[in-house]
């Protein structure tokens, strides 16, 4: 599911809520990611102006790395048309 910051579903909820375990894996002007290992899963949540508009899961850190890259991308992909 992908949430958009003007989507009325995004609650409080979704502001950065992010675990002391969490490691920090993007970092830039517009999008914070950070991923959480589970032991049986990596949690990735991608964050725009601290508030959450994607996770997913991965099943190593490099994975939910590479996950967020695409997820990126695409977000970034979608802007330029969107102009």
């Amino acid at each position: 599911m992908i949430a958009f910051l003007n989507d009325p579903a995004i609650t409080s909820d979704d502001l950065l809520d992010i675990s002391s375990e969490a490691i920090a894996i993007h970092t830039s002007d517009t999008y914070t990611a950070y991923s959480e290992d589970l032991d049986f899963m990596w949690r990735w949540r991608i964050y725009r102006d601290n508030k959450m508009v994607q996770e997913g899961c991965s099943l190593t850190l490099d994975a939910s790395k590479r996950a967020v890259q695409h997820v990126l991308h695409f977000f970034n992909v979608s802007q330029l048309h969107a102009q």
